[in-house]
């Protein structure tokens, strides 16, 4: 039997959810959908749409700073777990980069060809400290 199974959403915790909602608007265009405190499981919880692709972002009332360690895509891949985001585009990354450079986002790296050398590649951290990668294919002549 084949399962028809797609992509519904990425969870991430945040230090401050009113402070990453107004992040993740400016810098990566999401549309808030929903926002609540659910105080019997001690969370906020707020939905982020871009497109059909969801994030939903969590703030514990006695959440723990993201490690040292979590914050740059070298170290984080030596720990087993969910690591970070990745959106696709189909071109002008570096352009994405100039703004988010102009716009204060913290780069951590690129954008650098990657280690396949079929794409483009950047990550930059939220104001939380969580990555998020950026890839653009590289076309085929």
């Amino acid at each position: 039997m084949k399962w028809k199974i797609q992509p519904n959403h990425v969870g991430i915790s945040v230090a401050n959810i009113k402070e990453s909602i107004a992040w993740y608007k400016k810098h990566l265009g999401c549309v808030l959908e929903s926002e609540d405190d659910f105080s019997e499981i001690k969370t906020k919880i707020a939905f982020l749409s871009m497109g059909n692709f969801r994030i939903e972002l969590f703030e514990h009332y006695n959440t723990q700073k993201i490690q040292d360690y979590r914050k740059h895509p070298l170290t984080d891949m030596q720990h087993q777990g969910t690591l970070h985001i990745c959106f696709s585009m189909e071109n002008g990354i570096t352009g994405l980069f100039e703004n988010f450079k102009t716009a204060g986002v913290k780069i951590l790296m690129g954008p650098i060809l990657s280690p396949t050398k079929d794409a483009l590649m950047g990550f930059i951290s939220d104001n939380t400290g969580n990555l998020i990668e950026f890839i653009q294919p590289l076309k085929k002549q």
